[in-house]
């Protein structure tokens, strides 16, 4: 981001509004403080409710990106004729749309500038938690580790779908600068977890290594950091009703308000995994039948981050990519076997047969989720939505990745 045009108001957003403490006894009581007046912002008192702002900024700009990404791949349609609200499904969100560029928590899918404040904030707790001492903040390598896996996540968003980069005033670049970033604070956080058995964001570290490395196509290394991920790890992003800026934004989109029905390529499947139905009623645009995940339930509805499951596909597509295809099928299957999926095993002879299984399991276990479509369709260039939506009849754009904003561009 630019660092006079941007960061400034990131900063501001950090630090501007002060938190109400009147209602309580102890500031560290409260789950989510929200901003910390700046003249306390350095107070090694209250390292423990900086570390958790980190984790709400991330939070929200995660239930952001994972919304608008789900949207705008070939998981949902357009069943709404507002604008900017149509264009996210349609794939017609461009470098210019504030909706996007500078859009904020409270608003409809705007990921820029909330990866961004995400990334920044993570940045600056953590040199001021390396510059306080063990003696003044108790757990501070804990802490720290917490402020590392989350900033590196929002790197690892940016990589994956963004289609350039900048930082701080940096110059334009390529998303993997993005992923290269994520990889090292994935690294620092594991350090820091496990010198203090911080085994949660040890696991959950693992996993954003184990993604990263993927990404980057470095399958060895996928495969060493998947296989270290613990049995039955899964982690959540805490969504909740008290504010707009904590709801479950696909949720409230897609299914309250019915702006976004599930495409027809995810309805009446076998695979119970999507958990598709009809929610007997029509969408936004009321001609329109709505169609739900039934993955979330409403506005507080955790939306799932990191997990063994997540980790296993992972390491199954490492293995593959490496010629390890019955390996990797082997795992595939062990999932399919369990009781609540219950399909039957799989089976390829070659290759591509067995990535093309490989996507498909992808598709179904991490639908609306993660923006792992998003980033599956950008990957292996999978087709996109084409011609126009069924339900509108409005033409496609051709956006795929996320566009490098002009306001960027022009440090504005």
């Amino acid at each position: 981001m630019k660092t006079q045009a941007t960061s400034g108001l990131i900063r501001t957003l950090m630090l501007g509004a002060a938190v109400a403490t009147t209602a309580c006894n102890n500031l560290l009581d409260v789950t989510f403080p929200g901003q910390i007046p700046s003249e306390q912002a350095s107070d090694p008192n209250l390292a423990a409710v900086l570390a958790r702002s980190v984790i709400g900024d991330f939070e929200c700009a995660y239930s952001n990106y994972m919304s608008g990404s789900s949207v705008h791949s070939d998981e949902y349609e357009t069943s709404n004729s507002n604008v900017p609200l149509a264009n996210w499904g349609e794939r017609t969100i461009t470098k210019d749309e504030n909706d996007y560029v500078i859009g904020r928590c409270e608003d409809n899918f705007g990921m820029h500038l909330t990866l961004h404040t995400a990334r920044f904030q993570s940045e600056d707790i953590f040199a001021k938690l390396q510059g306080w001492t063990d003696a003044q903040v108790p757990s501070r390598s804990s802490l720290m580790a917490q402020v590392r896996t989350y900033g590196a996540y929002s790197y690892l968003m940016m990589g994956e779908g963004f289609c350039r980069v900048s930082f701080d005033g940096g110059a334009e670049e390529a998303p993997t600068a993005a992923l290269a970033k994520a990889e090292a604070q994935f690294a620092e956080a594991i350090t820091l977890a496990n010198s203090s058995g911080n085994t949660d964001m040890l696991n959950l570290a693992r996993v954003g290594m184990a993604r990263t490395k993927m990404d980057l196509k470095k399958w060895s290394d996928a495969v060493t950091f998947a296989d270290q991920v613990a049995a039955g790890y899964n982690k959540n992003a805490d969504r909740g009703q008290e504010t707009a800026r904590r709801w479950n934004k696909l949720y409230r989109l897609a299914e309250q308000q019915g702006a976004y029905t599930v495409a027809t390529a995810f309805r009446n499947l076998a695979d119970p995994r999507p958990k598709v139905i009809d929610a007997g009623k029509g969408a936004f645009n009321s001609e329109v039948r709505l169609w739900v995940t039934r993955k979330y339930s409403g506005l507080t509805s955790p939306m799932r981050l990191a997990s063994k499951i997540e980790a296993n596909l992972i390491k199954a597509e490492a293995l593959i990519q490496q010629d390890q295809i019955t390996a990797g099928m082997a795992i595939l299957n062990a999932r399919r076997a369990e009781t609540e999926v219950n399909l039957p095993a799989l089976t390829a002879s070659t290759k591509q047969e067995a990535l093309n299984h490989l996507l498909d399991e992808r598709k179904m276990e991490l639908s609306f989720e993660g923006g792992h479509r998003l980033n599956d369709l950008l990957r292996y260039s999978l087709p996109w939505k084409v011609g126009s939506n069924p339900f509108t009849n409005r033409l496609y754009g051709t956006t795929t990745c996320w566009p490098h904003p002009t306001r960027e561009t022009n440090g504005v």
